[in-house]
């Protein structure tokens, strides 16, 4: 019997070890680097789920999807942020360990978190009710749980186990704060009204509920009808298998491999206001050149390491207020600028004189390009981005800080200069022709980024962040 029990140990040690060692497929992608944009609250990674534990598999709070099905939620926020919406995920690949894991949970003594999440319902009962699957199609790379983000959403609170439990059907105002729109239940709530279709909750989380499963089906997902939050890319072609790679956090070499386009910008020191930007396009494992290198200026009293996936060496970290442009690898968002259109493939911002980019680290909306006279403020300080000057002309939202840390620095663009000698507050400025330029080459589907730092660190991380020889 002990030989048996042993053999048994053992077998179970080689499926775990095997298990452990598989790796990421190569169609399966950060959503960062595709959205950087999509705000993320991955509950399986810590215990404030109906299972009270992190997720077996969930290393690290991060979304990966296969890539089609992550373009097409790129599209999706696109679309929602025209409108003044926008999306939050809770959930999507689940390596298979993790939908084993709370399978464990459903047939095991205790319900640490059942007043929040299924207090009317028998954990026993989950498989029958349909709110647990045995083999689910989060393993497959192309399902999501999300919600909707808006104007009028209550701002999200930071959950610890000291939280109070609060039933998940309660009024919005009552429930735990995730920081989205009134969908009429929170997240992963086991109960009739979280049915889709529900006419047991109110007028205006049914019109939001509506309002995010016909975005999410236009672009070719398909909803789940006892879980108004879990859709499904129809989309894809292959790649439908059942995988068990566990999650780990992005690394920023995950970040540039994923890039077909950089922008690199280095200076000769920290203190330096003046650098050279060049452009380049991925080949195969490298990057090539595209067009001459041109001046930059950057922020008044030089750069300093920004937030990022990276960890900064020794040198200055930036903050609120500072004047330093932020050094380290950052995606590119949204266009903007004074035209009603631009020739450019990002998404444009056409700027009105109520845009605001807000500088107060305790909105809300730090860091946001905002429509002051659409939203209710909860900000003291904004740079207003349409004026007379001509810096916001033409520009590109440098993706710093995204999501948004309070006092880690914000509102840092791509921007037109004032002269070759003129620095700014902390954005990257450059001649008009070369900001056209930019916006004529910049292509989001290529996840292009910006890589800025003095020339001295660019050297010491370039072999092992795969960038290119400058």
């Amino acid at each position: 019997m002990r030989l048996r029990t042993a053999i048994l140990a053992l077998l179970n040690l080689a499926i775990l070890t095997t298990a452990s060692a598989e790796p990421r497929p190569g169609h399966m992608v950060y959503l960062r680097t595709i959205d950087p944009s999509i705000e993320q609250d991955i509950r399986y990674a810590s215990a404030h789920n109906f299972t009270g534990h992190a997720l077996d598999g969930y290393l690290a709070a991060e979304c990966l999807l296969s890539l089609e099905t992550a373009q097409a939620l790129a599209q999706v926020q696109k679309t929602l942020r025209a409108e003044g919406y926008g999306l939050k995920v809770f959930d999507c690949y689940r390596p298979s360990r993790a939908v084993a894991d709370m399978g464990r949970f459903a047939t095991q003594p205790g319900d640490p978190r059942k007043a929040e999440f299924y207090p009317r319902v028998d954990k026993q009962d989950f498989w029958r009710l349909g709110y647990v699957a045995r083999v689910s199609g989060h393993s497959k790379g192309s399902t999501v749980d999300l919600t909707l983000t808006g104007p009028a959403a209550l701002p999200a609170a930071k959950w610890t186990p000291a939280a109070t439990p609060v039933d998940c059907t309660a009024p919005v105002d009552q429930r735990w704060p995730d920081g989205a729109l009134d969908m009429g239940t929170g997240f992963d709530c086991f109960d009739e009204r979280a049915h889709t279709a529900s006419t047991a909750i109110n007028a205006t989380a049914q019109a939001n509920r509506q309002r995010l499963t016909s975005a999410m089906e236009k672009a070719g997902f398909t909803g789940y009808s006892k879980e108004w939050w879990h859709f499904t890319y129809t989309g894809e072609g292959g790649n439908k298998q059942v995988m068990d790679f566990p999650i780990t956090a992005l690394s920023t070499r995950d970040l540039i491999d994923a890039s077909q386009q950089l922008v690199v910008v280095t200076s000769n020191n920290w203190d330096d206001i003046q650098g050279r930007a060049q452009r380049y396009e991925r080949d195969g494992s490298t990057f090539r050149k595209s067009g001459d290198a041109f001046a930059v200026v950057v922020g008044k009293h030089g750069m300093a390491w920004g937030k990022g996936t990276f960890e900064p060496g020794a040198g200055p970290v930036k903050r609120e207020g500072d004047g330093k442009a932020p050094a380290g690898v950052f995606p590119l968002g949204t266009a903007f600028g004074f035209d009603s259109s631009a020739s450019t493939k990002l998404p444009y911002l056409a700027l009105t004189p109520s845009i605001e980019c807000v500088d107060d680290s305790q909105s809300t909306r730090y860091n946001e390009l905002v429509d002051g006279a659409a939203i209710a403020k909860d900000w003291n300080s904004s740079e207003h981005m349409r004026s007379e000057d001509v810096l916001y002309r033409r520009g590109i939202f440098i993706q710093h800080n995204t999501p948004a840390t309070s006092g880690a620095g914000s509102c840092i663009f791509f921007h037109i200069w004032r002269g070759p000698t003129s620095p700014t507050a902390g954005c990257t400025a450059m001649d008009t022709a070369d900001i056209t330029r930019l916006l004529d080459w910049l292509d989001p589907g290529q996840s292009p980024l910006l890589v800025q730092m003095p020339e001295a660190q660019y050297q010491q991380v370039r072999s092992a962040w795969g960038l290119p020889e400058r």
